[in-house]
Order: structure tokens, then C-alpha cells, then sequence
């Protein structure tokens, strides 16, 4: 007879003794079988984090003693601004490690008040937790003679002992003549590649050359050996007078392979703060120009105001009223950009006195340096040194 009952409204089935002894194993394995799945997962998770590379984005993961900052020292000024910047990465909480090239003539004992140079070594070391590297510093000197000088870029070359360090899976290479304004510890976790570095924004010329201010590469004692040979062709004399130092000897090996670091916020100028066409640094015609907000996004700020002195020499008079910027022309009172130039200037030099213990380079003769003091246009175009 039909019934419109559904099959779940029928009473539930009442079960005899004999029947009662059978479902008590069948609930017990499904018990255990729900805690072993558990379990599995519990394993199964656990060996999928210890197979987690290191170089993701998930830098709470990472171990920092395979990656590191390094920089290079060749002379007094250059191991004082190299501890600048360790001293702003500890001020700003890197977790990387730190290291510094310098000539293996000099060392760690302090034999005076005045061997300063032994004394920031043992600064950097004992306070910064650098490691110190002890080398032979690299250069294109080449023919150098008195009536060709040394020039200030021939040591730069240095930093390509960098590609040297190969117990770091990943080095991030900095000059010193800049003001680290946040760590960069997020550079480590890019994509896997031999170097990344910024383009020069400033240069007159398309497409746009790598600037070696910043490097961050994979060691290579292959790639080293490469610069090394690259270099020692400085000896022959069409290569010295050709001028190929470090940023010409990177562009010739990885223009067309290197990962490009966005200049903004990598690589800000100085002489930024003096031009009044800011389109290459933002990157579009469109945006207004802050220069606040352009400071406060910037992760480094580069000196370069050619033919003005680096912050460790002091100005002259003359250079900084033709080199300072001019506020839109405007004959009194100031304006953000200069306040912010000079404050750039100001905190490096105090910077430089408090650790360092160091005074600022007498000024030099303007007029040797812009040519019989011939007028300076207020440009950022040119090279950085």
C-alpha cells in the first residue's frame, strides 16, 4: 500500500542483543581512523615547512646568516662612511649579516689616539658585528703615472669581491657615500637571479645604463674571476683612457640580464632636489612633485652634486649659492627642497663627527673645480661618481 512517508520518517530500527555487540568495533575504527587522518596531516605539514626554501617571502622563516650587506673600504674616509651605514642598519633593525672589505695592510690594533683607522675597525667589529675581510684592494690603476693620476673611482672595482662571499646565498652590495634611510632586507627574498640592480635615472641616455650604487647579486667565484680578468686589461692604455670602471665593467656583463631594481624608492639623487623636471624619477609626466613624500618612500639617498664636494668636504661658498637648489628662482626666503638638501648634508657631517669622530675636508678652490669658475647649471645629468 502506498504511503507518502519518506524513508527517514520510518522509527529507527530497534536492534536485538545479538546485533549490539557488532557496531562497537565499527565506531572505534572510525574513532581511530579520524586521529590517523589527523596525524598524517600533523606529519605531512610538518615536512612540507622543512621543505620551505629560505628565499620566499616569508622573511619570519628565513636564516639570515646566509644573506649579508657588504661593503668595501679603501682609505680613511670610505671605512668611516662604510660604518655610517652599519650603524644605520643596526639603528634600523637589519637582520642580515654585515660585512667589510679593507687593504690588508692595515689592522686591528690601536696603536694610538690618532690610528683612527684601526679604531673604526674595531668599532665596526665589536659594536655593528661586522665581519672584517682583510684583502687586496682591486683597481684599474693601470698606467697610472704623475702625469696621469690616481683617479677616485679606481678602487671602486673592489666591490667585486663581493661575488667572493659564497657561504651567503645572497649579498646586497651598498656605496658608502650615501644616507641609508630604511633596511633593504626585502631585496633578499626576490626571485632567483645572478643581479639585480637599479638603472641610472639621471643619465642622458636610452636605455637607461645599471648604476652599481646598489648590487644585489648571488655570489660567483666564476663571475669574480671574470671582473678580475676584466680588470687587469686596465693596464693597457686604451682601457684606462677609456674610463671603464665598475659601473662600465657591470653594464658590460648584465645590461641585457640583469633584473631591474625600481630606481624608486632605490636610488634617489641628492641632485634630485635641484632639478625642476622630476618626470624620470617619478616616472610619468602626470604626478606632482613632493619632495616630503618623495624623502619618506625613499629607502637610500645617493650624494651626487657634481661639481659640489661630497658631504665629508665641506662647501664652498661660491658652489653652494650657484649649486643649492634655487626654489623656482625665487630671490628670498627658502623652500622644502633646500631645506631638505641641506639637512641631507647637515646630518651626514654629524653623523660623521659623532661616530666617526671625524671633522669635515676643508673646502677646495671652487674655481679649480668648475673649470676657472665658469658657471654650473643646475643639473642632475651628471655621472654620479
Amino acid at each position: 500500500m502506498p504511503t507518502d512517508k519518506r524513508f527517514d520518517d520510518f522509527p529507527p530500527r530497534v536492534k536485538t542483543p545479538s546485533e549490539a555487540p557488532f557496531k562497537w568495533p565499527l565506531r572505534r575504527s572510525r574513532a581511530l581512523a579520524l586521529v590517523g587522518l589527523f596525524i598524517l596531516y600533523l606529519i605531512f605539514h610538518a615536512s612540507r615547512k622543512q621543505l620551505v626554501s629560505p628565499n620566499t617571502c616569508n622573511p619570519d622563516g628565513a636564516d639570515w646568516s646566509r644573506y649579508a650587506y657588504s661593503l668595501y673600504a679603501t682609505e680613511s674616509a670610505t671605512v668611516c662612511h662604510a660604518v655610517l651605514v652599519f650603524d644605520a642598519l643596526e639603528r634600523l633593525g637589519s637582520r642580515a649579516d654585515r660585512v667589510l672589505f679593507y687593504p690588508e695592510y692595515w689592522d686591528t690594533v690601536v696603536e694610538s689616539a690618532i690610528d683612527r683607522d684601526s679604531q673604526l675597525l674595531v668599532l665596526a667589529r665589536d659594536k655593528y658585528r661586522v665581519k672584517l675581510h682583510a684583502t687586496k684592494v682591486l683597481s684599474v690603476q693601470g698606467i697610472r703615472t704623475p702625469s696621469a693620476p690616481k683617479q677616485t673611482w679606481d678602487d671602486s672595482v673592489t666591490k667585486f669581491l663581493a661575488f667572493g662571499l659564497t657561504k651567503y646565498h645572497r649579498v646586497l652590495h651598498l656605496d658608502s657615500d650615501i644616507t641609508l634611510l630604511q633596511h633593504l632586507d626585502e631585496l633578499f627574498f626576490l626571485p632567483p637571479t645572478l643581479i639585480a640592480m637599479p638603472r641610472a635615472y639621471w643619465s642622458d641616455f636610452k636605455p637607461w645604463p645599471l648604476t652599481s650604487l646598489l648590487m644585489l647579486l648571488e655570489p660567483n667565484t666564476q663571475e669574480l674571476e671574470g671582473f678580475k680578468t676584466s680588470i687587469k686589461a686596465g693596464a693597457e692604455a686604451d682601457v684606462v683612457t677609456s674610463k671603464k670602471y665598475d659601473m662600465d665593467l657591470l653594464n658590460d656583463r648584465f645590461s641585457d640580464s640583469a633584473l631591474v631594481l625600481p630606481h624608486r624608492p632605490y636610488a634617489l639623487l641628492t641632485g634630485e632636489f635641484r632639478s625642476h623636471n622630476h618626470s624620470a624619477y617619478l616616472g610619468n609626466n602626470r604626478e606632482e612633485w613632493d619632495p616630503d613624500r618623495i624623502l619618506k618612500e625613499a629607502k637610500l639617498v645617493h650624494f651626487s652634486d657634481w661639481p659640489l664636494p661630497k658631504p665629508w668636504i665641506m662647501w664652498p661658498s661660491e658652489g653652494l649659492a650657484q649649486m643649492q637648489p634655487d626654489c623656482g628662482g625665487k630671490k628670498e626666503g627658502t623652500c622644502r627642497e633646500r631645506v631638505i638638501w641641506k639637512d641631507l648634508y647637515d646630518d651626514f657631517r654629524q653623523r660623521r663627527r659623532d661616530i666617526c669622530k671625524l671633522l669635515s675636508v676643508p673646502a677646495p678652490d671652487w674655481a679649480s673645480l668648475t673649470g676657472k669658475g665658469k658657471a654650473v647649471h643646475n643639473i642632475t645629468s651628471a655621472a654620479v661618481p
